[in-house]
């Protein structure tokens, strides 16, 4: 059994996938605290003091699995939209172009501990306004690092994509199997 530190449900649904066992639960950090804009940099933080407090709160009765992912959009922080019109100006700023989705995980039990920080480049073709529109209104893009749906949204729009879509969904699972297959 894993203790998912996170609240995300495509976390959930990649571990359901995988018919890893988990029980899922907040870590207690508040990200706000980050004075980071640089992606690699306030992703691997972001990890390393949900860890701190998930260690914290927690301890490692169960093995832990801590997760953040962010959007690197043309070098710019992009986290959840706090709004529509935060998500809003994400989506445009991707619109047609490029960006790349940073995920960090921790796995940490009492045999080892164990961090990956992987990335998902993607080239995008234009969104259709409509669409566009459409998305921004069904309210899809809430929790999504960037309002990024790969198996949504962005889907359709994927020109090119260089890494795991696990790892564009919020959880590279692929780099996690050996290490949860030994603990479980």
């Amino acid at each position: 059994m894993l203790r998912l530190c996170s609240a995300s449900k495509s976390r959930k649904q990649i571990l359901e996938a995988y018919r890893i066992p988990f029980i899922q639960c907040d870590n207690g950090f508040d990200e706000e605290q980050l004075p980071l804009d640089k992606p690699k940099t306030f992703v691997y933080q972001a990890a390393l003091g949900k860890h701190k407090s998930a260690l914290n709160l927690y301890g490692l009765e169960l093995p832990l699995l801590i997760v953040d992912s962010v959007i690197d959009c043309g070098g710019v922080l992009q986290r959840k939209a706090k709004n529509k019109a935060e998500a809003s100006v994400f989506l445009e700023s991707q619109n047609g172009k490029s960006f790349t989705i940073l995920t960090c995980a921790i796995l940490h039990c009492e045999q080892f501990f164990y961090m990956d920080l992987s990335q998902t480049y993607f080239e995008l073709f234009p969104f259709a306004p409509q669409d566009l529109e459409s998305y921004l209104q069904s309210g899809l893009w809430a929790n999504k690092a960037g309002a990024v749906m790969i198996e949504g949204f962005h889907q359709s729009y994927i020109k090119r994509q260089v890494g795991a879509t696990s790892n564009a969904m919020g959880l590279h699972i692929e780099s996690l199997l050996p290490f949860l297959r030994k603990m479980l």
